[in-house]
């Protein structure tokens, strides 16, 4: 039934698609944040939607005139993700051998680097860059949205790991809170109620599925975003009690393993979780110090074969004493160590000019 489902959207989304550059762009962006396959099971599982309709997009911009596109002009920006994705091909080349997954991860990263070269040649107007904003948040908020009933059908039992392409619970957790903002803005901005109101559910409900994924950072990231929107907002007051009626919700619901396992963040130190990833970053650090330009190619962390190289490294993390894992090969569960890592000090360079 979903793949029928699946199906019968294709057949109107292909067609509109050709219509349009900006059309193409927007289901590209909608096609790899919303992961369909991770949600088919038959003859739709191995249509690579995204790369499909990325290739539509180039191919309307080139055949279909567009009297609001912009021509391509290297600016600074373009010219910090092209040297980004030419750094990281270097990276990829002079990686250590038996990583599984990096020529697949650097894939993904040019794939990103070209969604996001071409953002500024389409978008070219505000009802442009609104259709991009309501386009991610209502491709994540499909997940938060599945996520943040079943936590509340289940009564805080649910458990959510969102879908295969975003990673672990913590990589989940993270995508849920940079949905939030933009929530917000389209709560803010949409004139009409009824679709105003949906929004404002919608937040509740990614509330709850950040909750349901068990991430200690993802409670963190919550709590500055939360932050934010109260300072953001015209009623500061109305804003503070909405988030207090929220978290005593959450916290009526919440399991006690979640509230136990919450409570840790206030001994970090005493963790074992946290300080094996600590362990991890010194074992990070090493690889990057013993490659500074072009580190150790991509997920090199996660091989066990550098792991074994690295594993009584200090880094540059010496200082903090760590137990020794007894696994070979973990997540840095930290962007900039894995930057570090995978690309070198020359690669954290540029990840750092890029943002």
């Amino acid at each position: 039934m979903r793949d029928l489902v699946a199906l019968s959207a294709m057949l109107v989304f292909v067609p509109l698609s050709f219509s349009n550059p900006l059309l193409a762009y927007l289901l590209w962006g909608w096609a790899g944040l919303i992961g369909l396959s991770s949600y088919l099971y038959g003859f739709m599982l191995s249509v690579p939607f995204a790369m499909m309709f990325a290739i539509i997009t180039m191919a309307t911009m080139i055949g279909k005139s567009d009297p609001d596109r912009q021509k391509f002009k290297l600016n600074p920006t373009t010219l910090i993700f092209v040297l980004f994705a030419l750094h990281g091909l270097l990276c990829a080349l002079m990686a250590y051998s038996a990583l599984l997954v990096n020529w697949s991860t650097y894939g993904n990263l040019v794939k990103t680097v070209t969604f996001c070269v071409l953002m500024p040649l389409l978008l070219t107007t505000r009802l442009r860059i609104h259709a991009l904003v309501a386009m991610i948040a209502v491709a994540l908020t499909f997940h938060s949205v599945m996520d943040g009933l079943k936590f509340l059908i289940s009564g805080g039992n649910h458990v959510a790991r969102g879908v295969a392409q975003f990673g672990d619970n913590n990589h989940f957790a993270l995508v849920l809170t940079m949905v939030i903002p933009l929530q917000f803005f389209l709560f803010r901005w949409s004139s009409h109620r009824l679709v105003r109101a949906g929004f404002l559910l919608a937040i509740l409900l990614t509330v709850f599925a950040i909750v349901a994924t068990g991430s200690r950072g993802g409670l963190v990231g919550l709590a500055a975003v939360t932050l934010w929107i109260i300072m953001k907002s015209q009623r500061r007051v109305l804003g503070a009690i909405l988030v207090i009626l929220v978290a005593v919700t959450v916290l009526q619901l919440a399991p006690e393993r979640w509230t136990n396992r919450m409570d840790t963040i206030k001994s970090a130190d005493q963790d074992a979780s946290f300080m094996g990833r600590v362990a991890a970053w010194k074992v990070g650090s090493a690889i990057a110090m013993a490659n500074p330009l072009f580190g150790g190619g991509f997920r090199s962390l996660q091989s066990p074969i550098v792991w074994d190289k690295f594993k009584f490294s200090p880094g540059f993390l010496g200082f903090v004493e760590t137990p020794e894992l007894t696994q070979r090969g973990v997540a840095a569960h930290s962007i900039w160590f894995e930057v570090v890592s995978d690309s070198g000090f020359l690669g954290l360079f540029w990840y750092i000019a890029v943002l």
